[in-house]
Order: C-alpha cells, then structure tokens, then sequence
C-alpha cells in the first residue's frame, strides 16, 4: 500500500468512527506540481486525498478559521515538522488546543515522501530535537551566507531592491499561519504606523515589522516566499532571524507546546552583550 492510500484510509476511519469532524489535507490543483487545501467531512470523499512531493504547503493555518475548533471536536490535519512546530507554538499563544488535532505526520525527502508515527503533535518531540541540532550544526542555507559575505550597505540594497517589487497585497501574511491577528498593526490608521501604499519606505517599513513579529515564531515552512506574486524571496529574511534566535538564545521556534516566547520570556544567564 503506497503512503497515499495509507494515509487515506487512515482519514476514512477517523471520519467514520466519529474520532474528527474533519480532515484539512492535500487535492489535486490547476497543474500537476501544484495541490490545494481541501477540507473533507464525508468519509466517501477522502480518495480525493493527494500525498505525494508536491503537498509543500504549510496547512496548520487553517485551523485558525474562525469557529472551526469552538465546539471542542477534534480535527485531522495532514502536517509535516514545520506544520507540527506550527500547532505546538500556537498552542502555547493559546490559539488553539494541540489536544483537538490529530496530526497525519509526514515528511518529503527530494522527491519521496516518508510516513510519520504519531498523532498529536507531542509526539513528534524527538524528532523536532533532531532537527534543532541538524540546524545548529548546519546553520546557513547557501543564500544567507550570500548575504552575511555583503557589506551592510550591500546587504541593505539588496532588501532595498527586493522589497520595491513588493505591491503590498498582503498574501505573505494570509498565507503565514503565525499571522493570526485579527487587525494587524499596519491596518490600523489612527494613528498610521505603516504606509498602505506602495511605495520605498511604505515597502520596507512592512516588511521589516512582519520579520520582528516573526523572530522566534517563523517554522521556515515556506508559505509567504510561495505567495508572493512577485517572488520576493521573504523567507531568507525569515530564515537569518531565526538563526540569530538559535545563536544568541538557543531558541529553536515549535519545539513543545510549553515553549516560552523568546522575546517575551527571561533568563538569569542570559549574556545580555547588548546592553553597553
């Protein structure tokens, strides 16, 4: 049995023994290297299921949908690490009740995809533990050492140039699933702290906010560089925040539901070098 039908059986029976009231996973999209949430209550709808190295996509966001988890009935949710470091840090921001969703667990190697054990996101523990060390021993992707070989005023021409490509259609917050304010702050316009506009410093200014309000909560799933039209490539600047989250604090973002907010947390043996 391939992990595509593993997997859909596995969806069926818990729809079918009344365990969740829905399964958020993968379906067919307009090509055939692209796939798109679907969200299946009817047991008989679970072939339309896809599994394979395209379902890339970072879903856990979707269960942040307005009532969707109020009634206390668990959800089922296909998710590979990143999407399990997702459901552990929104728990901990009490957003949602890690105890509700029941994780199908699964991994892309290339062009393979690896089933995991588990169905709460508790259960994948070791296996986010693994990853931290990975990335501590391997800490830059090739991009962002790049970029630290820059001079600062390289480096912030770079950004300077990527981000006025940006339009400000806000797709990389939608699809971000640590954007859950309900009213961001660059919506609010009395005062206006970011310029709707698009525009150099309007352009910037947002673009800056969103990676702070990410340091020490990014999953690097992906989710904001694959919405951008006009493929602003957000996730390295993501990506460098949470290696100085790793390096200075050793924080590494989703790694339990108990986890303390880096920037909202204290420690007595913290090096504090900022401080002159």
């Amino acid at each position: 049995m391939s992990i595509q039908q593993q997997y859909r059986s596995r969806a069926k029976e818990l729809l079918q023994d009344g365990s969740v009231k829905m399964v958020i996973g993968y379906g067919e999209g307009t090509t055939a290297t692209r796939r798109r949430p679907i969200f299946i209550t009817n047991p008989d709808d679970t072939d339309r299921l896809v599994l394979d190295a395209a379902c890339k996509t970072n879903l856990a966001g979707y269960l942040l949908r307005e009532g969707l988890l109020a009634d206390q009935k668990s959800v089922a949710i296909f998710l590979s690490p990143s999407g399990v470091r997702t459901i552990n840090i929104l728990a901990s921001e009490s957003q949602l009740s890690s105890a509700q969703v029941v994780v199908l667990g699964f991994q892309i190697q290339g062009d393979t995809v690896k089933a995991l054990e588990g169905t709460k996101a508790s259960d994948f523990s070791p296996l986010i533990a693994k990853r931290k060390e990975k990335r501590k021993a391997q800490p830059s992707h090739e991009m962002t050492r790049k970029l630290e070989q820059m001079t600062p005023a390289e480096r912030f021409a770079f950004w300077e140039g990527e981000f006025s490509r940006c339009i400000k259609c806000y797709a990389c917050r939608a699809a971000c699933p640590m954007c859950w304010c309900r009213r961001c702050v660059v919506d609010n316009n009395q005062p206006q702290w970011v310029n709707t506009s698009s525009h150099t410093l309007g352009n910037l200014e947002w673009n800056l906010v969103r990676a702070f309000h990410l340091a020490g909560r990014c999953v690097e799933c992906g989710n904001c560089s694959e919405a951008c039209p006009v493929n602003i490539p957000l996730h390295l600047l993501n990506r460098r925040m949470t290696e100085e989250v790793l390096t200075a604090f050793d924080h590494y973002p989703g790694a339990d539901e108990h986890q303390e907010p880096v920037l909202a947390s204290f420690r007595k043996d913290d090096p504090e070098t900022f401080i002159l």
